[in-house]
């Protein structure tokens, strides 16, 4: 009778032990697709050109959005950004070697973060990327506000405030995934955390 009892204990005991096994291994294959994920989730491609907060419009699609409807202030919109969009086109013409190397070097430290799994030192190459093209995101800036200008100065206060409004709206185009980044990185890291946190439970 007590032989019987230790067998079936000893059983149990296998039985549980095979189970847990079992489990951690799943959590960890679970985790690890997870991750593997987050990571393609958190790396949009890489466009400078947006970093650089480069925009070209649409002098219809604005006609049409702010409601103009008399000829000669239509004449003036369009003129205004086909003078805009000609000089962003200059300014992407003469730094697309800038361009170039901010992909190029972008490219080269998310491999290496995905080789490494440790997405830390990618903040620090943003900065150095964003350093890369702040002389261009200035020269875009002056067209921006000189743009601006000429229409505060030939639409109405309603009408500008359209304008402003639909430019927001168009520029924040040009990274719509920032936010989705910064939350698949925090994902990976709390992922990371609790499968650590399981791991060293488990180890007392």
């Amino acid at each position: 009778m007590k032989q019987i009892k230790i067998y079936i204990l000893f059983t149990f005991f296998l039985t549980f032990t095979s189970l847990l096994f079992s489990q951690q291994r799943g959590n960890t294959r679970n985790s690890s697709q997870q991750q593997g994920q987050n990571s393609q989730m958190a790396q949009p491609k890489v466009n400078p050109q947006n970093m650089a907060r480069i925009i070209m419009y649409d002098y219809e699609e604005v006609i049409k959005k702010l409601k103009i409807k008399k000829a000669p202030k239509q004449t003036v919109i369009a003129q205004a950004i086909s003078k805009h969009n000609s000089k962003i086109n200059e300014l992407k013409t003469f730094n697309y070697e800038t361009f170039d190397n901010v992909t190029s070097f972008l490219t080269k430290k998310r491999n290496e973060a995905k080789l490494s799994r440790d997405f830390s030192t990618m903040r620090e190459s943003q900065m150095q990327a964003n350093e890369m093209l702040a002389p261009i995101r200035k020269k875009v800036l002056l067209q921006k506000n000189a743009l601006n200008t000429t229409f505060e100065k030939e639409l109405s206060e309603k009408e500008y405030k359209k304008w402003l409004k639909y430019q927001e709206a168009e520029l924040k185009k040009l990274n719509p995934k920032a936010s989705q980044t910064q939350q698949s990185q925090s994902n990976i890291g709390s992922s990371s955390r609790r499968q650590q946190q399981g791991m060293n439970r488990r180890r007392y």
